[in-house]
């Protein structure tokens, strides 16, 4: 501790004279800080302030208050004992009666008779600033102690505080070894409250750990052995199978090699481990479906080039079908006629009558040929009569291809099938009876038609050579829907809600399932119109040939795909509430149709050029607030459904999910606005 001025000071006590004044200049002098008090209480009060000797006269101890000084000598702390000289004129009973008066509060008490010389009155003085130092160094030292004591005090307690705080487990253990030096036990001498929470274990301090659990792994004491030897701490992460927890662990030697103690403080994670456990699971499980949607992704890209090759094999066969057919008979059939014509020109009136004869003979029979040809593509009794005795007049057809077909109809009379749908379904059993004849190269083939809980499901079998249903993998679903055009059934049935079901064999023909839900076949309007013709995009559309259909809700189609938009048109054609009124390539085209024809609901696309869809919706709503708009992407994230929604959009559509979802969105839109702003003024407007 660092001693000031005032302590090294000399403080004198002496009645107003010239002894005072004089040993103060020559302790000065000497270099020696003094002060000079002329009363007991003055003196109290310097001291304490501070001082390392009190000089004293004899006349001072009869001084008034010379006891409150006295009693302040005696209170001095234990390390104290202020050094006093005393300056007296000699006489043995005058002697005594001072001892008698300061022994009691002056520890160490120097005489000095007067007159006094310079020389002693110094030595006297270093004795007594000797003294005092060494008490101050006595003081520093307990002081330093004192303190010393009280950071140990503290910080035992922050430690016994941390110690039974901590949520972590904390043990001292003391591992013991066998004769070879081979860890094979240790004993708990040390543990904290947290300790039975992380290990269920209680009352273990001086019990060894192979009695309270004789399962505990080997490897658990060559650890704590290793430590205890090398002193090298370690952190690990480990599973004690027999408390059926893991740990992550810190341990390191404590107290002497010899000693052979290791403190451990742990922390049980086996949540933390089974939540990884399971987080490792879902990691596992995600790959596994993404492998599975990208399977898929790829095999559904497969289908679709498949289909798309097979559309345009099949426009250009049903091309090179009709060339044929115009070529080798009606146009042969036109130059017999116009032959005839050109011989009755030149003959005699009886011979050009029978050349007449014979031209209208050829006239009547390429009519007829028309009539079929015409039938075959497109039948009127389909759209006159419906599926059911459509399938009939096709059972009969088919004899033209030397193929001999039974139908069997047990249906409902009153079942009927929207007409566009009734279209796909037939095409589709006709497709199967010519695979029948072209493929199985049977002569005998049966179609069964049949409704039972809400189900309508026509068989088409044939006992032809069959094939091998391991053929129809995705792998060659390409080439099988080439040869045998089953894919494009399937891809039909699915777009109605149904499904194609095919059970083949070898040598042993071919069953063919068409399962459609009746319930769905009225209530939705997927499918194709084979009225349809695609329009240019941004044009307002023309009506559909055949018969009129009322059209409550009218549509504008924008997207810049064309293929996609005349998709959609196509299918939105074909349901009996639905108008297209006009298409659009992109969000300006959108927004200008809009505003023209004011549509009940525009279906727009995202990412188009010149104006993107988000954009195009918010003008949109803004000009027209009780237009609905419908919004598709190929990304439908939560952002773009945000972006599409604060734009004013009903519902962001992914544009896979088109085909099942579009028009029960338009229905569900169409009908909030009904609830909201009355019933719906259905447009009967002939198309512009």
């Amino acid at each position: 501790m660092v001693r000031t001025r005032l302590e090294e000071r000399i403080i004198i006590l002496a009645p107003i004279g010239q002894d005072a004044p004089a040993m103060a200049r020559v302790l000065i002098s000497q270099g020696v800080d003094a002060i000079v008090c002329a009363t007991a209480l003055d003196t109290c009060r310097e001291l304490a302030v501070g001082g390392a000797v009190l000089l004293v006269t004899e006349e001072s101890l009869e001084l008034p208050h010379i006891s409150q000084l006295l009693h302040h000598l005696k209170a001095q702390p234990p390390w104290s004992e202020l050094p006093m000289i005393v300056l007296t004129r000699g006489g043995e009973s005058r002697l005594a009666r001072l001892l008698d008066l300061v022994a009691e509060a002056a520890g160490s008490i120097t005489l000095l008779e007067r007159p006094i010389g310079e020389a002693t009155l110094m030595r006297s003085i270093e004795v007594g600033l000797r003294s005092r130092r060494r008490q101050y160094q006595v003081r520093d030292l307990l002081e330093q102690e004192t303190l010393s004591q009280q950071q140990l005090r503290e910080s035992e307690q922050q430690y016994r505080t941390l110690f039974e705080s901590i949520d972590q487990g904390f043990c001292t253990i003391e591992v013991l070894f066998d004769e070879q030096q081979e860890p094979v036990d240790y004993r708990f001498l040390l543990v904290n409250p947290a300790f039975a929470v992380q290990t269920g274990l209680r009352d273990v301090v001086g019990r060894h750990m192979r009695d309270i659990v004789p399962q505990h792994e080997e490897h658990w004491f060559r650890i704590y052995g290793n430590i205890a030897t090398t002193g090298e701490p370690l952190r690990f992460e480990k599973e004690a199978k027999a408390l059926d927890r893991h740990y992550e662990i810190y341990a390191w030697r404590i107290g002497l090699p010899s000693e052979q103690k290791v403190a451990v403080l742990f922390n049980d994670i086996t949540q933390r481990k089974a939540s990884q456990f399971r987080l490792e699971q879902f990691a596992e499980e995600l790959e596994r479906k993404v492998s599975e949607r990208t399977y898929e992704l790829v095999a559904s890209q497969q289908q679709l080039r498949a289909l798309a090759t097979e559309l345009n094999l099949a426009e250009q066969r049903e091309r090179t079908r009709l060339a044929a057919e115009l070529h080798d008979h009606l146009a042969q059939m036109l130059v017999l006629v116009r032959l005839r014509l050109g011989q009755a020109k030149v003959g005699p009136l009886p011979h050009s009558i029978q050349m007449i004869k014979q031209a209208e003979d050829v006239v009547d029979e390429s009519l007829t040929y028309t009539r079929n040809l015409v039938a075959e593509l497109s039948p009127p009794v389909l759209h006159e009569f419906g599926l059911f005795v459509a399938l009939r007049w096709l059972g009969e057809q088919m004899r033209r291809y030397h193929l001999e077909v039974s139908v069997r109809i047990d249906t409902p009379e009153e079942l009927k099938l929207p007409e566009n749908q009734a279209v796909l379904v037939f095409q589709s059993v006709r497709e199967l009876l010519l695979n029948a004849v072209k493929h199985a190269g049977s002569k005998k083939a049966w179609i069964a038609a049949a409704s039972e809980d809400g189900v309508l499901s026509i068989v088409v079998e044939d006992r032809g050579v069959g094939f091998d249903p391991i053929t129809l993998s995705s792998q060659k679903l390409a080439a099988m829907s080439s040869k045998f055009g089953l894919f494009s059934i399937r891809q039909r049935m699915e777009a109605l809600g149904g499904r194609l079901e095919l059970h083949s064999k070898l040598g042993e023909g071919t069953k063919a399932t068409l399962v459609l839900p009746i319930a769905q076949l009225s209530e939705q309007a997927t499918g194709i119109s084979l009225s349809y013709i695609a329009p240019s995009a941004h044009v307002a559309r023309a009506p559909s040939s055949g018969h009129c259909k009322s059209v409550p809700y009218r549509v504008l189609v924008a997207d810049d795909h064309a293929m996609v938009r005349q998709g959609l048109c196509l299918m939105l054609d074909a349901c009996p509430d639905i108008e297209v009124i006009a298409e659009a390539a992109n969000g300006q085209e959108a927004l200008e149709l809009a505003r023209r024809l004011k549509p009940s609901v525009v279906v727009i696309d995202i990412n188009m050029p010149l104006m993107n869809g988000i954009e195009a919706t918010a003008q949109i709503r803004t000009a027209l607030p009780d237009t609905i708009v419908i919004g598709m992407s190929v990304n439908a994230s939560v952002d773009n459904q945000e972006a599409m929604r604060t734009a004013g959009a009903s519902v962001l559509l992914p544009k896979e999910a088109a085909g099942d979802q579009l028009y029960g969105a338009i229905q569900s839109a169409m009908k909030g606005l009904s609830e909201h702003t009355g019933p719906l003024i259905r447009s009967q407007e002939t198309r512009l």
